[in-house]
This record gives C-alpha cells, structure tokens and sequence, in this order.
C-alpha cells in the first residue's frame, strides 16, 4: 500500500519522494565529482596516460548509470524468484550503446584501418556529451537487464 502526502489538493506518493531524491543525488554526485575528474584529467594527461583517464571516465559513467538502474531493480530483490538475464536487450542495447560509450577507448587503444578509424575519430573529435550518455545508458542497460522471474 503507497503511503500518500497531502500537499493542498495534490497527492503525491512516497516512492515520487524517493524518486526526486534520488534524482537529487545523482546530481550532486555528477557535481562533486568534477574536480577529482578534472584533476585526474590533468594528472593522466600529464603522465601520457590517456587511455587510463578514458578508462576511469567510462567506469565512473558506467557506474553512475548502474546506480540508476539499480534503483529500478532494488524492489525486486526482496521478491520470491531467480534471477534471469535478458540477453536480447543485452545484444540490441547493450553491444551498440556499448560501442558508442567506448568509442574514446578505441579511437586512443586500438589501431583500426580505415573506415572504422575515421567513424571513432568522427565520434571522438565532435563529442558535446554523447559519449558520456552513452555510457550512463551502458550501465543503465546492463543492471535493467537483471531481473526476477516469479518462481
């Protein structure tokens, strides 16, 4: 039974509450950690290490995005059940986001030919966002795609 706060004439459930603050959190962990990011920018690039900074970066992101689909999922730990993979969602997902939010790793890791090449470096040269989108969907993707069956 959802529990329901009276504010004036609307109604608003408990797990909205716990949805924006949730919502909230997640904003004030993307706030907090752009210093240490920043930081880590400077370091690894001055270190020549810039495929490490990349690969920080895509776990970071990664994460964050599991957190969020954690949340989705947190109701069912609790429930009666296996655990089960999606693995079409995994493949028609997970295999293309995943190789748009890796895309800074291949284009710096991996010596491609051609055509290949200059798609990464398309990706990687006028980036505003995307590829960090990517790799919160990534994780996002990845933890949605556990779930249980009523068993």
């Amino acid at each position: 039974m959802k529990s329901k706060i009276d504010w004036g004439s609307k109604k608003v459930s408990r797990r909205s509450m716990v949805n924006l603050a949730w919502v909230s959190l997640m904003l004030i962990v993307l706030i907090i950690s752009g210093s240490p990011l920043v930081w880590l920018h400077k370091v690894c690039i001055g270190q020549y290490a810039v495929i490490s900074y990349y690969f920080a970066l895509f776990g970071f992101f990664v994460f964050l995005g599991a957190l969020l689909g954690f949340y989705d999922r947190f109701y069912e730990i609790d429930q009666k059940g296996s655990w089960e993979v999606d693995i079409p969602k995994i493949i028609i997902w997970g295999i293309p986001i995943g190789l748009f939010a890796c895309s800074y790793l291949i284009y710096h890791g991996i010596n491609m030919p051609g055509l290949a090449n200059q798609l990464f470096a398309y990706i990687v040269n006028t980036d505003s966002g995307q590829v960090v989108a990517a790799q919160v969907i990534l994780g996002y993707v990845l933890i949605t795609s556990c779930y249980k069956t009523n068993g």
